[in-house]
């Protein structure tokens, strides 16, 4: 049965979908969303297990993204910061850095702290000083070398490099070789620099439930997964068609939208996320741990309960452990091994720990050794008909989909 006629169907109820939509919803125009899962969200989903809120996948907001800024009422989130800095695990023990320009009362344990030299601590304050006086326009024209090699051109020792920015970097591009283009450590480093890095206090799926609120709901069918498109028809799995003057394919990149696009999108990263709770946090500060041990399974712990108290139930900890690749292991085996590893570093309260849930990912983001800040029209529209939005079409972050969303509805707005 053909449905009736709709000017615009988007396909994907992501941040890029969701994006497009509010754009157009703003200037007046009709559309219809089409949603395969029972929500929208896409890859940033909050799923409630026995009273702990459990983010698909270890992710925040940085605050000083300039698309979030525009399209996001930071308020209405509750935003629950993280604390500037992080606890350094290693085979010593543990160090702290943290951020004097923010919080004056950590320069004294960053500057003796053993995560770098005090040459590393200046050579970051200079870092930061040359990518506040660049654009991100500028910063995304750069030549493209690896972050690895941008490490040391700017000046960081190894044991800076291995001990903060490798397990740092490594758990925001979910590579462990920092092969990422330096243009995306430098973007992420300048927003890291100039504004918070949060979680809404209910979880991260609280940013698509917001974009999705803003919407009219008659606009927006659940549970519509899309075999294919014809030309202007959509073809739904139930036999369902939809058509429209014009289509927006804003799936992930391994989704429907690899079957339109002239050069395949390449692999993403994958991740694991294991969640525990317990009755003590392993640390109280709401501070990133990152395990700079060479040998390692785990890159960073986060105790979520410490950034906000609503993510675990009333005198529990929520702690998130993440662990670049993907690792479909039963409970037992991944549990293990995560507590075997931890214990030299935190202590035998690790054995105390539950598993809640663990998340094997395997695309959290797209591939990112060469990335872009804009994007032409031809890359975002195939044919007349035909458009497509997503995060890999720039770089891996919530300000690319939501930008990808915005400047994929223009387009077809333009014709």
């Amino acid at each position: 049965m053909k449905m009736n006629h709709s000017p615009i169907l988007i396909i994907g109820g992501g941040l890029a979908g969701l994006s497009a939509a509010l754009y157009l919803h703003q200037r007046g125009e009709k559309f219809l969303l089409l949603e395969a899962e029972d929500r929208v969200g896409g890859r940033v989903k909050t799923d409630i297990v026995d009273g702990f809120r459990l983010d698909r996948g270890f992710q925040v907001l940085l605050t000083a993204y300039p698309e979030t800024q525009s399209l996001l009422q930071y308020e209405s989130l509750r935003l629950c910061r993280f604390a500037p800095g992080a606890i350094i695990l290693h085979e010593k023990g543990r160090t702290e850095i943290g951020d004097p320009i923010r919080q004056p009362s950590t320069l004294l344990k960053t500057l003796f702290s053993s995560a770098g030299t005090p040459l590393d601590k200046i050579n970051i304050l200079r870092l930061r000083q040359r990518l506040k006086a660049l654009s991100l326009s500028e910063i995304f024209a750069q030549p493209e070398i690896s972050t690895y090699q941008a490490l040391s051109e700017y000046g960081f020792s190894p044991r800076m490099q291995s001990r903060f920015f490798q397990p740092f970097m490594a758990g925001i591009f979910l590579e462990n070789d920092l092969s990422t283009s330096r243009r995306m450590f430098d973007f992420v480093f300048k927003m890291f620099s100039e504004g918070d890095t949060a979680v809404p206090a209910l979880g991260m799926e609280e940013i698509p439930k917001q974009l999705a609120a803003r919407l009219p709901q008659s606009a927006i069918r659940l549970g519509k997964r899309v075999k294919s498109v014809l030309d202007r028809d959509v073809v739904c799995e139930d036999g369902e068609i939809f058509t429209a003057d014009k289509i927006l394919l804003a799936t992930e990149a391994p989704g429907l939208a690899r079957h339109y696009l002239s050069t395949p999108p390449s692999e993403g990263q994958s991740v694991t996320c294991v969640y525990f709770y317990a009755d003590k946090p392993p640390f109280k500060k709401a501070l990133l741990a990152l395990n700079a041990h060479p040998q390692k399974f785990v890159n960073n712990i986060a105790v979520m309960s410490n950034v906000s108290p609503e993510y675990a139930p009333s005198g529990k900890a929520l702690i998130s452990v993440s662990a670049n690749g993907y690792h479909d292991w039963s409970r037992e085996e991944i549990s293990n091994t995560i507590r075997h590893e931890l214990v030299p570093m935190l202590g035998e309260q690790v054995y105390s720990w539950r598993i809640l849930q663990h998340y094997p990912i395997r695309y959290a983001l797209p591939a990112q050794q060469s990335v872009n800040g804009d994007l032409p029209v031809s890359r975002i529209k195939l044919s007349e008909s035909l458009f497509v939005a997503g995060d890999y079409l720039l770089n891996g972050s919530i300000n690319a989909a939501m930008q990808a969303g915005k400047q994929a509805a223009a387009a077809m707005l333009a014709g």
